[in-house]
């Protein structure tokens, strides 16, 4: 029985092929998209991807199928995170439409977090639209934040919520200054999108997109970084790796072997020779037979086909984003103290370029020497939802949000300029900081005198380095 095997990576597009005459069955050997790794901060460079995983099986039956449309879908690997303040996170790994990663979870807007690595699209091979075979893209690496580390992507699925259920969730946000989760992995059930970090800590990676293995085949979703299916003769070097800290997942590939059941031969001189076309003329042009058949006890046998040429197409191929349903990405992220010692808005401010680093610094140095520990958490408890506010209003362009944060910035710098002052950096006090330093200051320790018996306990990375009392 003659084969034909085609071997196809990743490129971007399909390939399409009409099944010819006399194929009786296909084996295919897959291995998706690994998901890229995470951005990094402080407590390390980022955590890995999950491999692509693999799919094999041999003389998988498509008789049935001639003239049908045999369609092949390489996956490609997702992009790491990076690192800093509102870090974008990595792009989805691209597969037929529908079938893509999840994008990574960006950091937050404070501080310099980690984003999240990006999910791998998966690898499949469908006939008319429906599904042969599917190998899963991995899912990809959270990452890091100031006070711990992210987890890395998952080998197994955990399905998305929402349609299309083969698209990976995207990898959570984060709001204050944390990590960005992992996106998941496309495949027949798309990976779930991993959480943004908890305060300013790592994400939680995301899951794969999951296999489906035709009857008599094998799936192996393999381990951590490293993808199944490495001793097979058509594996090729670092094919199916899952990205380190901050780097991409590399892409999949598809093997597929079509098996021609019959085919017709003459002999030239004592030589078989195969018969690979027929022509015949119209109007002094010659065309082509495309298949020739011929009848066994009433059955009609294949005798031969023109070949295999499979034609590549961008058109249906890609997602611009993972899945957004509510369901289907991971947990956004919120709180973090902003990198700054926990000058909540005095860092926002200066992350959006609206306070001078020296200012920032002269602040810090100031409340960390001579600011209460009531006061602080008095601060940090309506400092915190505010910045929260803040951030919406700046994206979404919010002209009462934006009001909100001209007032602020302008508090914020009469208060810096008197703490100047008060350091010996400045020459002349500030009248407004005066007043801002005196209602603002009492402000917040009215504030933390109610709420810190119940909400000291949630500041306690940010009093590790930001309360003398403990240092």
């Amino acid at each position: 029985m003659p084969t034909i095997t085609k071997t196809f990576t990743y490129t971007g597009t399909t390939q399409s092929l009409e099944i010819p005459a006399g194929t009786t069955s296909i084996d295919v050997h897959l291995w998706g998209g690994a998901g890229g790794g995470g951005g990094g901060d402080q407590a390390g460079g980022g955590r890995t991807g999950a491999a692509g995983h693999y799919v094999t099986a041999t003389s998988v039956d498509i008789s049935s199928s001639i003239g049908g449309i045999l369609k092949v879908a390489v996956g490609g690997g997702g992009a790491g995170g990076t690192g800093g303040s509102s870090a974008g996170g990595g792009v989805n790994g691209k597969s037929l439409t529908g079938y893509s990663g999840g994008y990574g979870g960006t950091s937050g807007p404070q501080g310099s977090s980690g984003s999240g690595g990006a999910g791998g699209g998966a690898t499949l091979v469908t006939i008319d639209g429906t599904e042969i075979a599917v190998a899963g893209g991995g899912g990809g690496g959270a990452g890091d934040g100031r006070n711990s580390q992210g987890s890395s992507g998952i080998n197994t699925n955990n399905p998305v919520g929402d349609s299309p259920t083969t698209l990976g969730g995207n990898g959570g946000n984060h709001s204050g200054d944390g990590a960005g989760g992992g996106g998941g992995g496309g495949g027949d059930i798309g990976g779930h999108g991993g959480n943004g970090g908890s305060g300013d800590a790592g994400g939680t990676g995301g899951y794969s997109g999951a296999n489906l293995v035709p009857g008599g085949g094998t799936g192996d979703n393999g381990s951590g970084s490293t993808p199944g299916g490495t001793g097979s003769a058509f594996y090729q070097s670092n094919l199916a790796v899952a990205g380190g800290g901050g780097t991409s997942g590399q892409n999949g590939l598809a093997v597929v072997v079509l098996n021609i059941g019959v085919q017709a031969n003459y002999k030239v001189s004592g030589d078989w020779k195969t018969v690979n076309d027929i022509k015949y003329k119209v109007s002094g042009q010659w065309k082509n037979i495309t298949a020739a058949y011929y009848k066994v006890s009433g059955t009609w046998k294949a005798l031969f086909n023109s070949g295999v040429d499979f034609t590549s197409t961008a058109a249906g191929f890609g997602d611009n984003n993972g899945n957004t349903g509510g369901s289907s990405g991971g947990n956004p992220g919120s709180g973090g103290g902003g990198g700054g010692g926990g000058r909540v808005i005095c860092t926002w401010l200066q992350n959006k370029g609206m306070f001078s680093a020296e200012d920032l610094a002269i602040d810090t140095k100031f409340s960390v020497k001579y600011l209460g520990r009531t006061l602080k958490i008095g601060y940090w408890f309506w400092a915190v939802p505010l910045v929260r506010y803040m951030t919406r209003a700046d994206k979404e362009n919010l002209w009462f949000g934006k009001l909100v944060i001209k007032v602020i910035r302008a508090l914020a710098q009469a208060r810096a300029n008197e703490l100047a002052y008060k350091s010996g950096h400045r020459k002349k006090r500030d009248i407004l900081g005066i007043f801002t330093r005196l209602i603002g200051e009492s402000f917040c320790f009215v504030v933390g005198l109610v709420v810190r018996p119940f909400v000291e306990h949630k500041f306690g990375k940010w009093l590790e380095i930001y309360d003398p009392d403990i240092n």
